[in-house]
């Protein structure tokens, strides 16, 4: 089955029941013809996510540190893990093209430290690469506060708060892009109604922190932040996976 939605079946409720009956659907996320045709995946992109995902679920803890001060530490036991690489072939399962990310949906009270968005990190709730750094500190798993000065962050206390949920400001997924040939820098060449910011996700050396719904932790909630960092190290118990932005082999 081929999704063609604007939004995607994959948190529609009628999903589960298409999946039980054996199909295997795909995403066509809502890009710009030019981003889907650079990004069809090839056969070196399903072992790598698959690689990666083992890692993730081999691991007890996730650290990211970045020069800009972001220092987080992230429990993975009993998160869920998973990936994508933009094509499926096992009857009953979903995924979505543009692909190449490897995440985890940690269990509750698993997030803490501090997340420093720096110039030209990207807010793909607004399509936005930011100006000025923000600052979120996270107390298990919940954002306490969002501190810095200028748009970016007036921004974003404005949006989050906007929706008068608590559950908005806690910890949805974290993971890491994987895919060599998405860019970082696409999006400053397209409208904002022309694309859906999956090649931003998932651009290779990339930290991906997620706020809003999360079901491993039993939080439900319409608000969403999908914020992809450059720049980060990624260490899985002690081991680093992404060296100040850089996918190691």
């Amino acid at each position: 089955m081929v999704d063609c939605t604007v939004e995607g079946l994959m948190h529609a409720p009628e999903l589960p029941a298409i999946l039980k009956g054996g199909a295997r659907v795909l995403y066509v996320s809502n890009e710009h013809p030019e981003a889907l045709a650079r990004l069809v995946p090839d056969d070196t992109l399903e072992p790598l996510v698959k690689e990666h995902v083992k890692r993730l679920r081999g691991a007890r803890e996730m650290r990211v540190s970045s020069p800009a001060g972001t220092d987080l530490t992230i429990s993975l036991q009993g998160a869920t893990c998973g990936g994508n690489w933009g094509y499926t072939s096992r009857p009953g399962t979903m995924t979505h093209w543009p692909g190449g990310l490897a995440l985890a949906f940690p269990a509750a009270g698993s997030v803490n430290g501090t997340l420093v968005l720096a110039e030209g990190d990207v807010n793909l709730t607004f399509k936005r690469y930011l100006e000025k750094p923000v600052t979120l500190r996270v107390e298990n798993d919940y954002v306490t506060r969002i501190e810095g000065a200028g748009l970016d962050a007036d921004l974003m206390r404005s949006y989050i708060s906007a929706w008068g949920d608590r559950e908005a400001y806690a910890a949805s997924h974290v993971g890491y892009g994987l895919n060599a040939g998405a860019r970082w820098d696409s999006m400053a060449l397209y409208d904002k109604r022309d694309f859906n910011g999956t090649e931003l996700r998932a651009f290779a050396g990339n930290f991906l922190y997620s706020t809003g719904a999360n079901e491993v932790a039993g939080r439900h909630t319409l608000g969403h932040f999908d914020l992809p960092l450059r720049q980060c190290t990624v260490r899985l118990d002690g081991s680093t996976v992404v060296d100040a932005g850089r996918l190691l082999p």
